[in-house]
């Protein structure tokens, strides 16, 4: 089978998505080796994209010397990917992201994958051009797939609600962390005292990991720090490229009062970098509004940090019955830091057998059978 990938989240560090397409793509190629991947990216590779070593099968089309320097990926994907799959005589296209060229061979089939739907339930959080490209491209892309692939249970239920008429009647769920990268290790109290001293941490730290984007409630956890500094001499640690309408984050930290040594700001940290935190942290929290599934929570785990997420959406769904997970209803302040606390205070335990679904190699094996019998 000839199989093309959409690639452009290689071309940016999208954080969680191009992660997703990372672990997927080289799971995918590695239990199907006779298959021919073929990985178009419009605008070339970041360099700080970690994809690790590539089998033999994976091949990257580098597109972005022969196309116009500003053209955007959208319309560089209408004019060469139906011109691709006759080139390549392609089987399936493959995105992780809900957009689908128009004129594509008739033969060729599509997967899309879904990771939330933030421009639904969450548009006016979002950037004008986000909006745009997502109302054009979304729900066609959603209606015209020949196969749907949902990070998580939330995310299907909602594809079902708000798009029950489909081509692909059936989604498939599953998502996973890189386990590689996260996975339990015992860090000496040593370690731990570098990773501090590296990014400036100056005692015990929460953990936030995410883009700053309105969705994640980072200002609500911001406006708990100055208590929590006081009076457990915490601080919060949050890593995260800049999303869009962050600017109220900045006015919060500057405001006369505020204690600045609170919080410190990482900006965006490797892979190898964020497994260091992890490890490293007191507890991961989220306060987020919405989440398609909660990789960063469940990373944490993985890495045996324990955390304390707010309680709905799809991190209801990693978090719930999970040792050393503790989810929040709402957002009062004074039951948030009792959750915080009281976690410190037990340091509870994870259980990494709990986490047993979260697998790519499952995923991938029952996304094979899906695209092959559907």
């Amino acid at each position: 089978m000839n199989i093309l990938i959409d690639g452009r989240v290689w071309s940016r560090n999208a954080a969680g998505i191009t992660t997703f397409l990372t672990c997927a793509l080289t799971e995918w190629a590695r239990q199907r080796p006779e298959d021919t991947f073929h990985v178009l990216l419009p605008k070339g590779k970041d360099p700080s994209v970690e994809t690790g070593p590539l089998t033999p099968n994976i091949h990257l089309h580098d597109y972005s010397k022969k196309l116009p320097r500003k053209l955007p990926n959208i319309f560089a994907l209408q004019a060469l990917v139906p011109r691709l799959c006759r080139k390549w005589d392609i089987d399936l296209y493959y995105t992780p992201v809900p957009h689908l060229p128009r004129l594509l061979p008739s033969k060729v089939k599509t997967l899309v994958t879904v990771h939330d739907v933030v421009n639904i339930e969450m548009r006016e959080t979002m950037a004008w051009t986000n909006r745009l490209a997502t109302s054009v491209f979304f729900g066609p892309a959603v209606r015209r797939a020949d196969y749907l692939w949902a990070n998580s249970h939330y995310t299907k239920g909602k594809i079902d609600q708000y798009f029950p008429h489909r081509k692909s009647h059936e989604v498939m769920v599953g998502d996973a962390a890189d386990r590689h990268l996260y996975h339990p290790e015992p860090y000496s109290e040593e370690q731990k005292a570098k990773v501090r001293s590296k990014h400036g941490i100056q005692g015990r730290f929460l953990l936030f990991v995410g883009s700053l984007e309105p969705r994640k409630n980072l200002e609500f956890l911001l406006q708990l720090m100055p208590q929590l500094h006081q009076r457990h001499h915490l601080q919060l640690v949050v890593v995260g490229g800049k999303g869009w309408k962050n600017s109220t984050l900045k006015d919060i930290v500057c405001r006369e009062g505020y204690p600045r040594q609170a919080v410190i700001f990482c900006g965006y940290v490797t892979n190898d970098e964020l497994a260091d935190l992890y490890h490293s942290a007191d507890c991961f929290v989220s306060a987020a509004k919405m989440e398609g599934f909660g990789m960063p929570q469940l990373e944490a785990l993985l890495c045996g940090c324990p955390i304390v997420t707010a309680h709905n959406t799809a991190m209801v769904e990693v978090a719930k019955g999970k040792d050393g997970a503790a989810t929040v209803e709402g957002y009062e302040p004074d039951n948030w830091e009792r959750a915080i606390m009281k976690t410190l205070e037990q340091c509870p335990k994870v259980n990494p057998e709990q986490l047993a679904e979260y697998d790519w190699q499952d995923i991938i094996r029952r996304l094979i059978t899906f695209t092959q019998n559907t």
